[in-house]
């Protein structure tokens, strides 16, 4: 906790990697290093001589004050998902949280080039203005509820890589939180020299991918 990674390399086999911590400075020598550190990853990428293509796209989302149960039979609302391209968004997407019943929602820009390193300080009027219109749409009576916060954060695209050969563990575009433990396992498991599934070697630096929609 605390500690920063500030640079990387690679001598034959080996990574030597420099982490400051307060004002302490230590290289950690090993055999195995897993670059996942999202929108960073592709500048210690470079350093060790590997060209990934990733760029930070900002994504931004909110969350109501609490609610009470809006889905079916009193229990909460399921995700609800639009993929129209719309107003400057592909998808606007959120749902309901069982504990407070708040709703949590984001919205994807539609060309990331316009969102590529944007300033994360700074909500934009076109995602608010899009986010209420949706969402008091699909629930009119959601068009007095206020937000309770508004907060932005980077989608590191343009695709999956997954490659323990080259120590890459990036790019999950905002999916890692729903697949990153089992991606982990199987991560593990190339390492150990066990079988994985075929379509994991398609994720490799190198590999053709996986497209978006082979996950819904």
């Amino acid at each position: 906790e605390g500690a920063k990674l500030i640079e990387l390399t690679k001598e034959g086999k080996k990574f030597h990697a420099l982490v400051k911590r307060g004002n302490e400075y230590t290289e950690y020598i090993t055999d195995i290093f897993v670059n996942a550190l999202g929108y960073g990853a592709e500048k210690f990428a470079k350093q060790i001589g590997i060209e990934t293509g990733l760029y930070p796209v900002k994504h931004q989302a909110f969350i109501t004050k609490r609610l009470p149960m809006l889905g079916k039979e009193g229990n909460i609302l399921d995700m609800v998902i639009d993929r129209r391209q719309y107003k400057g968004f592909s998808s606007i997407y959120g749902q309901q949280l069982h504990e407070t019943g708040q709703i949590i929602g984001c919205a994807s820009p539609m060309f990331d080039s316009q969102e590529a390193s944007q300033e994360l300080k700074v909500t934009s009027l076109e995602f608010l203005e899009i986010a209420s219109e949706i969402f008091s749409n699909w629930i009119p009576e959601l068009k007095n509820v206020s937000f309770q916060a508004i907060w932005s954060g980077y989608y590191t695209e343009p695709r999956y890589i997954i490659d323990p050969e080259l120590g890459l563990f990036v790019g999950m575009r905002g999916h890692g939180f729903m697949l990153c433990q089992y991606i982990a396992k199987l991560y593990v498991d190339k390492l150990l020299g066990k079988e994985t599934p075929t379509y994991f070697d398609k994720l490799k630096l190198k590999g053709e991918g996986i497209a978006e929609t082979a996950l819904k």
